[in-house]
């Protein structure tokens, strides 16, 4: 019998889900709507009052209550779980956890982990939080390498702090 994986979105889970990124002079307001509705197409943006010419005002967008489930689909897609299991837990605290994504990266409908300087294009800070946390994470990027190779949050694989690969598997 074949059986389907269970998979996870955050939603009705336990996770609350929130992003939030600053608009700064030059960046366009429509595109970084888009960016965030290609990983989470349910989030509601507020409209952005468009700008003038010189501006210095920053916007700061916020969407609440956001189902994961794109965004964990493309992980997979994308072969980066042990990655995002990594980023996620990276600052994980109690049952709070916070981590940066390319904004540009994520336009392309793309995931790219940022961890020090902000990239071009700016970053979304993504925020879960939730009883069990650290099981959820490890649980939602599961796969089926990992019953050759055991991961788990903060092992000695982990990624280092700046975000290179501190150990390849064969």
């Amino acid at each position: 019998m074949d059986l389907k994986p269970l998979t996870y979105n955050g939603r009705d889970e336990g996770i609350e889900i929130t992003l939030h990124t600053t608009l700064r002079p030059g960046d366009d307001a429509k595109n970084v709507t888009m960016a965030i509705q290609t990983l989470f197409p349910d989030a509601v943006v507020a409209d952005v009052e468009k700008q003038t010419f010189p501006s210095e005002q920053l916007v700061s967008i916020e969407c609440k209550h956001l189902s994961f489930e794109v965004f964990l689909q493309q992980l997979r897609q994308q072969s980066i779980l042990d990655t995002a299991m990594d980023a996620m837990g990276k600052n994980l605290s109690e049952q709070k956890t916070t981590f940066r994504i390319s904004r540009l990266a994520a336009f392309a409908g793309k995931i790219a982990f940022s961890y020090e300087e902000a990239p071009l294009g700016g970053c979304f800070e993504i925020h879960l939080e939730g009883m069990g946390l650290s099981d959820w994470i490890e649980a939602c990027t599961w796969h089926s390498g990992r019953q050759n190779v055991p991961r788990q949050l903060h092992d000695e694989a982990a990624m280092d702090e700046h975000g290179d690969a501190s150990t390849w598997h064969q």
